[in-house]
């Protein structure tokens, strides 16, 4: 969820609904001590024979989005929208396209 809402928002999508129910779900899943419980693993490895646990991923992948979400509400825009306006008329402002 966390990873979802990061790639939404850093795509502009900061107003959408899907935004909105990941941040509410996040909240919702957050326990008493203020953190997150993983159940499943979240690395790769090699499927039926190990898998990967990255124990702090369920913390700061969660407080990063969240943190993400605060700073775009209150700033308005992504650090991507920051710097195609200094980038504007520029030739590096074409090489999107």
């Amino acid at each position: 969820t966390a990873w979802a809402l990061m790639g939404l928002m850093s795509a502009g999508a900061i107003d959408s609904f899907s935004v909105a129910r990941g941040v509410q779900f996040l909240l919702r899943q957050q326990t008493k001590d203020g953190s997150w419980q993983e159940i499943a693993h979240t690395g790769t490895g090699f499927p039926r024979v190990f898998y990967l646990r990255y124990h702090w991923y369920s913390q700061y992948f969660p407080l990063w989005a969240l943190a993400m979400y605060r700073n775009l509400r209150s700033r308005g825009k992504t650090r991507a929208d920051e710097l195609r306006h200094h980038l504007k008329g520029t030739d590096l402002s074409r090489a999107e396209h």
